[in-house]
């Protein structure tokens, strides 16, 4: 029997670089879940996507980067990534990556990564997929969720289906023990 490890998208700007505090906070989530024998996932371009990527890759990860025909002519992927899945529309794109991940990591990010988060926070706390962890991390998002609480529009209860990580081992330790265990797999056997 074999099992599959779990596999994180992780979710980011494309515009951060080397040398930006967000660089290395997406660079040491990637090294993280690969040294704890997690799979990632991202966009597959730059910034964030290849910051995660390198850290995962240097780690001994492996990496999947989900393409789409819309960004192709402002980056290239990132040549950390081992497995390319490429889609034709954006909203093919996000629902692979939403429906194939196993959890979810947030990085600072601009409407994009908003868009990535809010999709699967609302997927996830409507059932639209499985359950699966959502962690935000990086400090600005605790204001930032602070600012979404009202009572009216933004019920209590959907804030249980994420939470805050201040630095990358932590955010690797609550997606990965709220992940859904790996299922076994049989070994194919030949016939004889």
């Amino acid at each position: 029997m074999s099992s599959t490890p779990p596999l994180i998208a992780v979710y980011g700007s494309s515009t951060i670089r080397p040398g930006d505090a967000a660089w290395q906070l997406a660079h040491d989530i990637g090294r993280e879940l690969a040294l704890a024998g997690a799979g990632v996932m991202t966009g597959g371009y730059c910034g964030a996507m290849e910051a995660c990527s390198q850290g995962a890759n240097e780690a001994g990860g492996h990496v999947v980067g989900v393409t789409v025909e819309l960004f192709e002519h402002r980056s290239s992927v990132n040549r950390w990534v081992h497995e390319r899945v490429h889609t034709e529309q954006l909203y093919q794109r996000l629902e692979y990556l939403v429906g194939r991940a196993t959890g979810f990591i947030v990085l600072p990010g601009s409407i994009g990564t908003l868009n990535e988060l809010f999709l699967t926070w609302t997927l996830v706390s409507v059932s639209g997929r499985a359950p699966a962890p959502i962690v935000l991390l990086g400090t600005h998002w605790q204001r930032f969720l602070e600012s979404l609480h009202d009572p009216d529009l933004v019920r209590p209860e959907l804030f249980r289906f994420v939470q805050y990580a201040a630095t990358s081992a932590e955010a690797a330790r609550l997606v990965l023990a709220a992940s859904p265990r790996p299922q076994a797999h049989a070994t194919p056997t030949s016939a004889s």
